[in-house]
């Protein structure tokens, strides 16, 4: 793509109000929804393991219309945002328990946010760091192409660091670097982890989830703090800050099972923004034939 392109949509989206960008993803979801056969099959097949017949079908197909639209809806609102002043949408977003994030951090030893798929996450992240948090995404982060270029943008508007999932060994270095000088690493902790993974119980069914939040709290005395984001209408939002993961005695899997607890806890309320269309439940659901 070539490099004036990025900067010449971003700047449509200054002409484009913020009601009018709603009924755009609302369109767009729409249009998009029935050619997802494939990923429609995938999402419906993990909300039909973990409701069964909880919800109807017709609840079901509405949770997954709604989460595409949430889904494209936050796209467009990055997309918005990206030539505002921060004050212009910061009121936007309401911050809930905070003070267990302020706790947390001013131990100096570091916390974790542990997180998910939930709500317009990026830009939790992005307002966490404009509120002076030091923090570090823990991420596979594209180096190319539309993904790279939307990570610099990510690192000059907002300060954000970001720390390479893939450069396994290096990566555990720098995030235990940060912790130790007192910054935040943020783990998105909800989707399937390949290597150096821990099976834990999500609604009853053990799937393979990233070892490296509960490693690295005891090897730093690092918090950990979940931490979400859920949309609102208006293009509203609140960040709910949990209390802090107590770890003291805890074995590695244990911690991880209290982390999971949490994450069961906002997909099931929150079915709408909790992103179904991933092979969450590989060693349950034999997706390839769907």
């Amino acid at each position: 793509m070539p490099q004036k392109i990025i900067p010449l949509v971003l700047k449509c989206f200054d002409i484009i109000p913020w009601n009018l960008l709603d009924l755009i993803a609302q369109g767009l979801a729409n249009l998009f929804y029935p050619f997802l056969s494939r990923r429609r099959k995938i999402a419906m097949a993990n909300l039909n393991l973990v409701f069964n017949e909880r919800l109807s079908s017709n609840q079901k197909e509405t949770i997954l219309k709604t989460n595409l639209y949430y889904f494209i809806r936050n796209i467009l609102e990055i997309g918005k945002i990206m030539n505002l002043e921060p004050e212009t949408w910061l009121q936007k977003w309401k911050i809930k328990g905070e003070e267990n994030l302020k706790a947390a951090y001013m131990k100096g030893r570091g916390a974790i946010i542990v997180s998910a798929h939930v709500g317009n996450f990026p830009l939790m992240v992005s307002i966490l760091a404009l509120r002076g948090y030091d923090i570090a995404v823990v991420a596979k982060v594209p180096q190319r192409g539309i993904g790279g270029k939307a990570i610099n943008l990510f690192e000059r508007r907002f300060g954000l660091k970001f720390i390479h999932a893939r450069e396994n060994k290096k990566a555990a270095i720098l995030c235990a670097r940060h912790l130790k000088k007192g910054g935040m690493l943020f783990i998105q902790f909800d989707q399937n982890a390949p290597k150096h993974k821990a099976l834990i119980p999500f609604f009853g069914y053990r799937v393979p989830v990233p070892r490296s939040p509960a490693v690295l709290a005891q090897r730093t005395g690092a918090s950990i703090i979940p931490v979400f984001a859920l949309c609102q209408k208006g293009f509203r939002h609140q960040v709910v800050c949990e209390s802090e993961i107590k770890i003291d005695k805890l074995e590695i899997e244990e911690i991880l099972g209290e982390i999971m607890k949490v994450m069961e806890k906002y997909a099931f309320k929150y079915p709408e923004q909790w992103f179904w269309w991933h092979r969450r439940f590989k060693g349950h659901i034999d997706y390839a034939n769907l």
